[in-house]
């Protein structure tokens, strides 16, 4: 004589009520730690270019500056001097502090200003020197009188 198979037992409702209860709590439990951590400012802050409390040398991500489509237009006229590039200032993605970024700032409050392309150039020498220039001035024919990127 075989031995018979005898079914599995199936779970018995209270044991499945539990079971959901236990679901049920625990869902709950995450829930509320997850918006106390938002109300109570457990979630970290966006780092600012210059991180408030931040020890000495530590690193702190910037975004890169973007250049208006008038200021990309003359960004080519200067060099990044940031020391590890060679690139002009519209090419260079770097993110140096005395890098691309600030005088990528700079260029664009200057275009801003609507200063002209003579009144840019100077004002870019007077604040980094003549190594900024990439070139020696204005393609010929072309006249540095006009407003900036125009």
């Amino acid at each position: 004589m075989e031995p018979e198979e005898t079914p599995a037992p199936a779970a018995s409702p209270r044991s499945s009520g539990r079971l959901l209860v236990l679901l049920a709590f625990a869902v709950a439990a995450l829930a509320g730690f997850f918006l106390y951590r938002r109300i109570a400012g457990g979630a970290p802050a966006a780092p600012s270019s210059k991180a408030a409390g931040a020890p000495p040398g530590a690193l702190v991500a910037t975004a890169p500056v973007a250049l208006s489509p008038k200021a990309a237009i003359i960004a080519d006229r200067f060099n990044c001097l940031c020391g590890e590039c060679r690139d002009t200032l519209g090419a260079c993605t770097c993110t140096r502090d005395a890098g691309s970024s600030e005088m990528k700032a700079t260029l664009e409050k200057l275009v801003a200003e609507k200063k002209t392309l003579s009144e840019v150039e100077a004002a870019m020498v007077a604040k980094y020197g003549p190594k900024v220039l990439a070139s020696s001035g204005p393609p010929p024919g072309k006249s540095s009188d006009k407003p900036a990127g125009r």
